[in-house]
């Protein structure tokens, strides 16, 4: 291969021999003919349909213009949205018309419609030829929750675990150890008796100490840090398991403190103003959120709050929100759709997102730089995002279950809120039975012997 000495000698040496061959040219007084001028090629566009905040949206649009800045063959063109669910109400609108985006966002969650739709395009190859180092530049539970069928379906972007949001004007950490035992701390964590302490401090009218949703998203960390399994497979889900042993001892330890009114808000009280503005007004000790729940927080100046681990029936578990950038299966800029994925989960594009307060990269070295972590800012221990994700688990993200999800979170509203629950195994085996037809997809028309046009009638 020629170095760049060789190559800039061969141009001086080419532009000698221009200027000779023009020396000595005819005389006649005729100018030359001027070669046309070529037609400029036009940069080759690739779409990046993404959603968030302003502030993320910005950010992406900035990495997308210093992109295209330094690539001159393309052009980078974001199409931004406010939410999740416009998002992808937009981009189901595009692919079925056949012009999709070539790159964009989506949750975990979308993971299992996009790939039953055939609407994505692998992603571990092109980003293998880009020399992406998956061993040791990403979190693993990211790289495991976007794959299926042995390969990388889409890159994890943003992987966040749930924590637990506290007021340290009404949540006293050095005050809830027993005497003789070890202290809370960040690092270390905390029992379930002591998280029910730390929601029995703030003692003032019209103020609680904790608020848990009762849907399976917060359910489940209590679940599996008691030793047991909110589904009977998380691939192929049949079933709630909530009735099980583990996962009904936990949730009887978890009710004991939701139903508490001394340390909860009512559901009447909720509907009049939420736990979210409680926690904002200095009325609620604790909530469980995820990072991109931080900027908002930020925004009150006169809020002091930091951040501690999910409490422990056993073993640390937490749950965790992910996002992550597919490739359109009909792209017809793959290639180019693949460069840009690149560049936009490399160390430095992960950064810029991390700055903002609402990402937390899949990027190793941006998550443990100071971009994320951001030093002497609220929460002031931003590490235990770091340490918590590594305890994260995933629900199903299978097609049926939003109807699961929903269907339950009625069911466990019940059980938060209603006056009277007991038998609590047999409410629990309630839930449980009425999952099932729930997971099973209802038969499509095509399916059916009556749908096939071949079949012959049934004999009367």
């Amino acid at each position: 291969m020629l170095g760049r000495s060789s190559v800039r000698r061969g141009v001086a040496a080419l532009a000698v021999l221009l200027a000779v061959g023009a020396g000595c040219s005819s005389n006649d007084d005729t100018p030359p003919k001027a070669d046309p001028t070529p037609t400029p090629t036009a940069p080759t566009e690739v779409t990046l349909a993404v959603y968030g905040p302003p502030a993320v949206i910005d950010a992406y649009k900035r990495l997308a213009a210093t992109y295209t800045v330094e690539h001159s063959g393309v052009k980078v063109v974001v199409e931004d949205y406010p939410t999740h669910s416009v998002a992808m109400q937009a981009i189901q609108k595009s692919t079925e018309a056949g012009t999709p985006p070539d790159l964009f966002l989506m949750d975990h969650d979308d993971l299992a419609g996009l790939s039953e739709q055939d609407a994505i395009r692998r992603v571990d190859d092109l980003l293998a030829e880009r020399e992406v180092d998956f061993g040791d530049g990403y979190t693993r539970n990211g790289l495991e929750a976007f794959s299926a069928d042995a390969a990388l379906q889409c890159m994890p972007l943003d992987v966040s675990p749930m924590v637990v949001y506290y007021n340290p004007r009404l949540i006293e950490l050095d005050q809830i150890a027993e005497p003789g035992t070890n202290p809370v701390t960040q690092k270390d964590g905390w029992s379930m008796e002591e998280f029910a302490r730390a929601a029995a401090q703030p003692r003032r009218p019209g103020v609680r100490g904790l608020h848990v949703v009762p849907d399976l998203e917060q359910v489940a960390p209590f679940i599996w840090s008691g030793g047991g399994e909110v589904v009977d497979d998380t691939d192929e889900p049949t079933t709630l398991t909530l009735s099980d042993g583990p996962s009904a001892d936990a949730m009887e330890q978890l009710l004991e403190i939701v139903r508490d009114p001394a340390l909860t808000f009512s559901e009447k009280a909720l509907r009049k103003r939420s736990a979210l503005q409680r926690f904002k007004d200095g009325k609620l000790g604790m909530l469980l959120d995820y990072r991109d729940l931080t900027p908002e927080l930020r925004a009150d100046q006169s809020l002091t709050f930091d951040v501690m681990p999910l409490p422990r029936l056993g073993s640390p578990a937490t749950i965790a929100q992910m996002s992550g950038l597919c490739i359109s299966k009909a792209s017809e800029h793959p290639e180019e759709a693949a460069d840009l994925l690149a560049a936009l989960i490399s160390e430095e594009d992960s950064s810029v997102l991390a700055a903002t307060g609402y990402v937390m990269p899949s990027n190793l070295d941006a998550l443990n730089g100071d971009d994320f972590l951001q030093p002497g800012q609220r929460p002031l221990h931003s590490d235990v995002f770091t340490q918590e994700l590594r305890r994260a688990q995933m629900l199903p993200s299978t097609t049926t279950w939003p109807a699961v999800s929903n269907a339950t979170a009625v069911q466990l509203n019940q059980l938060f809120y209603e006056p009277v629950i007991l038998p609590l195994q047999e409410r629990l085996e309630a839930i449980d039975e009425a999952s099932v037809p729930l997971f099973t997809p209802p038969e499509t028309p095509s399916s059916s012997p009556s749908a096939d046009p071949t079949a012959s009638p049934s004999s009367p």
